[in-house]
């Protein structure tokens, strides 16, 4: 497996309220999209972040599964830890919203915060998805790029019902407004799933400061193109052509290849 994550501030934001992680050792990968006021969206991705590695790491530890041993274990010991893991995923979620809105509801300056978390924690040939907002997590498979993430938002939820094309998303008068993220009182949208994985996949996570950027088919485009390159190379690409295309918001993304 190789893998490479960048941020990048974008070209009209003063602060960079996105976050990442790219946990290798426990093949565990994370995009956090904050929003709120004045700094508070970079406290809550990184706070999220923060919690639900915490949270999950426990976890996982807790019910077995010190996790260098568990990728040695027998085939029924691998069993039984993914049967587990869905759940230990969205606990971890939870964990990280009750941090987020209790630190927001007690700072005035704060107050509001919440922030996307879309991740995938890969075991046994399996990547689990843990997902909430409208960051998004992409497969690339043999020249074929599917989005496995709906994003939680106004438009999407119309584009799906076929209220809207994919086109009218990008100039929706409503396309900022998000149906759930990680930061209130009750977590109101939280999506679990796992997927079986093959050699050369691609998994593609991205802050929407990239797929507003560029379009669905221009990330294939450029997945194609790159084909055989380093994740380095391809991450870096992505985050320039963002850029040129006008940089509207933050952008990161974490390039993970099978």
């Amino acid at each position: 497996m190789e893998y490479f994550a960048l941020s990048d501030i974008g070209k009209n934001r003063q602060n960079n309220e996105d976050c990442y992680l790219a946990d290798e050792q426990n093949n565990l990968f994370i995009v956090a999209d904050g929003m709120g006021g004045h700094k508070a969206g970079e406290v809550a991705s990184k706070t999220a972040i923060d919690n639900f590695t915490l949270h999950f790491k426990k976890k996982f530890n807790k019910k077995n599964f010190n996790f260098s041993e568990s990728t040695k274990a027998s085939d029924k010991k691998k069993k039984k830890i993914e049967d587990n893991i869905p759940q230990i995923l969205i606990d971890s979620a939870g964990y990280a919203n009750e941090v987020v809105y209790k630190l927001g509801s007690k700072r005035d300056d704060l107050n509001g915060m919440g922030t996307t978390l879309t991740g995938v924690f890969i075991f046994n040939s399996n990547a689990f998805v843990i997902h909430v907002g409208d960051s998004r997590l992409y497969l690339f498979r043999k020249n074929s790029l599917s989005l496995l993430t709906e994003d939680h938002t106004i438009v999407f939820a119309l584009y799906k019902k076929g209220a809207i094309s994919y086109e009218d998303m990008f100039s929706h008068p409503q396309r900022n407004y998000l149906t759930g993220v990680l930061g209130e009182n009750e977590l109101s949208s939280l999506d679990c799933f796992k997927f079986k994985l093959q050699e050369n996949d691609i998994i593609f996570i991205c802050s929407d400061g990239l797929n507003s950027m560029i379009k669905d088919s221009a990330i294939k485009d450029i997945l194609d193109e790159l084909q055989g390159k380093s994740t380095e190379i391809i991450a870096k690409k992505f985050i320039k052509q963002a850029n040129k295309n006008g940089g509207a918001d933050n952008i990161t993304v974490v390039i993970i290849k099978i």
